[in-house]
């Protein structure tokens, strides 16, 4: 839905049943140094989300590693010379340590990373991730910033590597729709408890 000056309202952005959380998804693949963004899943929790994930972004092994991270966990910080850059006030008082930067670099591309921070709170990291935006003159579009700890990595090569012939389908390995259906059960239950 659109509105009379073509921009899009929130409404058409939001949806009336809960889905679960957004989780964006960066992968490194065999031949890369650093991981890119892959995309992004919804999922109810954590667990459920590595398990997409894996299912998503490792199965026809094109990843050696993927990084999970929960969408509230992001910091996004746009590149626009018309505005000053001025410090936001942080979402969160929590003390985090490291810091991992995205970058993008044109439109259109995926996010990569870009360097590791290290700062005693988000507002630090915040004000360090706007000196690289000023530093860079324009050759980043925006960046994210996320907490270390707000990462699941995911680099089993037994999961995103598996033999060629396929006996992980086997009883004894790794079979996904036991996991998922577990995992569902989990979080019906979870739903179901009164509150």
């Amino acid at each position: 839905m659109t509105d009379n000056t073509g921009n899009v309202s929130l409404a058409t952005l939001t949806n009336t049943v809960d889905e679960g959380e957004v989780f964006e998804i960066f992968q490194q693949a065999p031949r890369e140094t650093i991981p890119r963004h892959g995309g992004n899943l919804r999922a109810s929790d954590n667990e459920l989300a590595i398990h997409y994930a894996r299912e998503f972004y490792g199965r026809r092994q094109e990843s050696q590693k993927l990084w999970i991270i929960p969408r509230s966990s992001l910091l996004e910080i746009c590149y626009d010379p018309a505005t000053p850059m001025d410090a936001q006030p942080a979402s969160t008082a929590e003390q985090v340590a490291s810091f991992v930067v995205f970058a993008q670099k044109q439109a259109g591309r995926p996010l990569i990373w870009l360097q590791n921070l290290t700062a005693s709170n988000q507002q630090e990291a915040q004000a360090q991730a706007l000196a690289l935006l000023q530093d860079s003159a324009g050759a980043y579009l925006r960046l994210w910033l996320c907490p270390l700890t707000a990462i699941t990595v995911l680099d089993n090569p037994d999961l995103l590597q598996p033999p060629i012939d396929r006996s992980y389908r086997r009883l004894d390995g790794y079979d996904i729709r036991e996991k998922l259906q577990i995992a569902r059960q989990r979080v019906r239950a979870q739903e179901e408890r009164p509150r």
